[in-house]
Parts: C-alpha cells; sequence; structure tokens
C-alpha cells in the first residue's frame, strides 16, 4: 500500500526530520528530477564541460590559462548551484501549496524565474560573509553557515526580502542551532558517504589506467569524471529537503501550534467553545 504523501508543515524530532527526508526523495524523486534536469539540463552541461576544462589544465605550462579557467569555474559554479537551490525549494514550496501534491515543471519554473536572481546574489552576499567569518575564526563561521542555510527557505516560502530573510532566520533558529547543526551535519554525512560510493569506482579505474599507462587521462576522460561528479549532486537534494523540514519544525514549534489547532477546529461546533469567524483567515 503507498504511503500518504507527507506534509511538510509539521513540527518533528530529530529522528522524524532524517526519515521523513528520505521518504518525501523518494517519493517525489522522478517529478524532482524532471523539474532538475529540465530548468537546470544548460547549467549542469555547461559546468560539466567548465569542470572538465580546469582538470585537464591543471599540469599545462599555461598557468594563466589555467587561472583563468578556474575563476570561471568558481563563478559559474555558484550560478548553477543557484540554480539547483532555487528549483528544488521552488519545488518543494509549490509541493506544500498543491496539499502535498508534485509539482509540474512550468509550476517550478515560473518560481525560478520569480526567485532566481534575488537568491544568486543572497547567495554571493552568504559566500562573502561566511568566508570573512571563518577568517576571523572557524566557529564564528560554522554558526553562520548553519544560520545562512535557512535564508534561503524562508526567501522564497515566504517570498521574504534579502533583509527579511536574514533576520526572520536568526530568529528562527534561535535556541535551536544545535538541534539543525546536528541534523545538518548528519545527512551531509550520509549524502558524502553515497557520493564517495558512486565515485570510488571510476576513481580507481581513471586513476589506475592513469598509472599504468603513465601519462595523464585525455579529455574525455576528464568529461566524463566531471559528468559524474555533477550527477552525483542530484543526491544533494536530499540535505535541502531536510533543512525545509526544518524550517517548517522550527517555524511550527515557536508560531504555528495554537494556528494550526485553529485550523482544525474550523468549522466545528464544539459545547463552551465559540464558532471562529472566517473573516481571521
Amino acid at each position: 500500500m503507498m504511503k500518504e504523501n507527507i506534509e511538510l508543515n509539521r513540527a518533528r524530532e530529530f529522528g522524524d526530520i532524517i526519515s521523513d527526508t528520505f521518504v518525501i526523495f523518494r517519493q517525489n524523486f522522478k517529478p524532482l528530477l524532471k523539474s532538475f534536469l529540465v530548468i537546470c539540463g544548460l547549467f549542469l552541461i555547461a559546468d560539466t564541460f567548465i569542470t572538465a576544462i580546469v582538470n585537464n589544465t591543471r599540469h599545462s605550462d599555461d598557468v594563466s590559462l589555467h587561472q583563468h579557467w578556474l575563476f570561471l569555474g568558481v563563478v559559474f559554479g555558484v550560478v548553477y548551484n543557484t540554480a539547483f537551490v532555487v528549483t528544488v525549494l521552488s519545488y518543494l514550496a509549490i509541493y506544500k501549496e498543491k496539499g502535498n501534491q508534485p509539482a509540474e515543471v512550468l509550476e517550478v519554473w515560473s518560481y525560478f524565474k520569480y526567485y532566481y536572481f534575488r537568491v544568486f546574489l543572497t547567495q554571493v552576499l552568504l559566500i562573502i560573509a561566511a568566508i570573512i567569518a571563518f577568517l576571523f575564526c572557524f566557529f564564528p563561521g560554522v554558526y553562520l553557515s548553519v544560520v545562512f542555510s535557512l535564508v534561503m527557505p524562508v526567501m522564497i516560502i515566504e517570498n521574504g526580502s534579502i533583509e527579511y530573510s536574514f533576520k526572520r532566520a536568526f530568529k528562527i533558529i534561535k535556541e535551536n542551532w544545535w538541534f539543525t547543526f546536528g541534523t545538518i551535519l548528519l545527512i551531509v554525512i550520509i549524502v558524502l558517504a553515497c557520493t564517495l560510493i558512486l565515485l570510488l569506482p571510476p576513481m580507481i579505474f581513471y586513476g589506475g589506467a592513469q598509472w599504468l599507462l603513465g601519462e595523464s587521462p585525455d579529455n574525455t576522460a576528464g568529461i566524463i569524471q566531471a559528468a559524474l561528479m555533477n550527477l552525483c549532486q542530484i543526491l544533494w537534494i536530499i540535505p535541502i529537503i531536510a533543512i525545509t523540514l526544518i524550517y517548517y519544525s522550527l517555524i511550527e514549534e515557536k508560531e504555528g501550534n495554537s494556528l494550526v489547532n485553529r485550523i482544525k477546529m474550523f468549522g466545528k461546533n464544539t459545547p463552551g467553545t465559540d464558532q471562529i469567524s472566517s473573516e481571521q483567515y
């Protein structure tokens, strides 16, 4: 018997977030993957070739050429990562709005167009802030990175401005930093382990071939390696789902319990309780 689609907007314990993350990923894998490939496909192809060129120019005599492509790779990496994050968060926002039903590609695309540049600018600001924090001291960088993980869900789910999303993220994570940090850390470790398992065989194959032949791999090998690395990025949908569940859980604990109960009671005539007026909603 197929499980009912999971409700995003409810308070969850640590274990519930982990388990529900993988259930949501499994239940929505096909429509999520379709949205990802349609919207981010060109980004994926371009990033694959840029990454392959960076790898192939690493041992080049022309150091400036490698640095040029490396800089381009970093910039486009932010462009691609933004597209990836916006696509997944847009899908989840629409999934919630549709009553836990899969989102269509055109629906995700409409959100993507609206939020992409706002999220891109925010991503750049977050990266700069995190780098500065890490330069001053490691732990402030870690602290801010966890807080910053909630900025994007706030921005897309609540349609928040950059300033609002920053303030909102700090507010909802208050007294729940360790809970958020531990959940994200475990999910990231799981995804990294799965990525390593998928990438280890081709790494051994190409590394062994290079050692036996005594020469660097050709351009085709570099493209294949870059493509495999980018395809493994699909697994990073999992942490985005987990962060979204954390966001909803924190919001529900801080602000939503009484509202949800009132909504459940809406339209019911309970003895000793006044009927709630629909104008409040």
